[in-house]
């Protein structure tokens, strides 16, 4: 128990997400592993190096372990179940008009809603962040559309702009709530034509990574793809030049280093999706089959 707790431990850590500071389901899920491994290797110190002194204090160590992996396990199958990805209530639902020039300066508040500063908010990534070259960056729409197009960052800056807030939700159980500023993804699906057929949308990322979504879905939540979060463009972790703003889906939905955007008519699994999460990504549903 002890070394696959100590292995597990290891990966986490390597992965660059390790994070005891603040408080949130996915930092408590955290602690309570950790006192978990604390305990169980104290269990193992008393077991293999002071067999003659074993006793009671034996016997509490490892109750006191159980308790604390019980509870660790309790609140990953909350976890796995969704039902702790609960987006906050009250967050409005409005794309407020605005200019693509971003003020460059991180704001805190929008439509007296409290943001999460930059330095505050996770971020995940297959294979770390991405740097992507402004000058040569190209966004590929192609599949079923009727035109075709490569766009430049500055041909897709030229689009209506508008900003919304919108709660990012990870399904490890953290998020954060952000000022998002993009352009609809409609709006540039107006430009290339869609044929009849189209239906579903599949995000193309720089790291290989891939996810899709519905284009009702798309439609119906007027979906930004955006350049900028809290009123600076998006840093190189965030996803610079465009992350997909995905309301009420799981972060692993929200696409980041966007390149090419393809339009099909059938239901794609991304790269996590095909590896067992769900491909709806509903936040407070499963995040994993169906």
């Amino acid at each position: 128990m002890v070394f696959f707790a100590v292995t597990g431990l290891v990966g986490y850590v390597s992965k660059g997400e390790f994070n005891l500071l603040g408080f949130n389901f996915h930092i408590l899920h955290s602690w309570l592993g950790i006192t978990a491994l604390l305990f169980s290797i104290g269990v193992f110190i008393q077991g293999a190096f002071f067999k003659k002194r074993q006793s009671l204090h034996h016997c509490r160590l490892g109750y006191i372990a159980a308790v604390f992996s019980f509870s660790a396990l309790l609140m990953g199958m909350l976890l796995l179940t969704g039902m702790v990805n609960l987006v906050p209530v009250g967050l409005p639902t409005v794309q407020v008009p605005t200019s693509s020039i971003l003020p460059e300066i991180e704001t805190r508040e929008f439509l007296n809603v409290t943001l999460t500063p930059l330095s505050e908010q996770g971020n995940n990534a297959i294979k770390g962040t991405q740097y992507i070259d402004r000058s040569v960056y190209r966004l590929q729409v192609a599949g079923l559309v009727e035109n075709e197009l490569n766009l430049s960052y500055g041909d897709l800056l030229r689009l209506p702009a508008y900003s919304e807030v919108a709660y990012m939700p990870c399904v490890e159980g953290w998020g954060f709530t952000a000022k998002w500023t993009g352009f609809r993804l409609v709006d540039l699906l107006d430009i290339v034509g869609l044929k009849p057929n189209a239906t579903y949308v599949v995000f193309h990322c720089s790291d290989g990574y891939t996810t899709g979504l519905p284009l009702d879905y798309l439609k119906a939540n007027k979906t930004l793809l955006a350049y900028g979060i809290n009123d600076i463009t998006l840093p190189p972790e965030r996803g610079f030049p465009f992350q997909l703003v995905a309301v009420n889906k799981y972060g692993y939905k929200w696409a980041k280093w966007i390149t090419t955007i393809e339009v099909g008519d059938k239901v794609v699994e991304g790269f996590w999706e095909s590896r067992g999460y769900s491909n709806n990504g509903d936040v407070g549903s499963s995040p994993v089959g169906g």
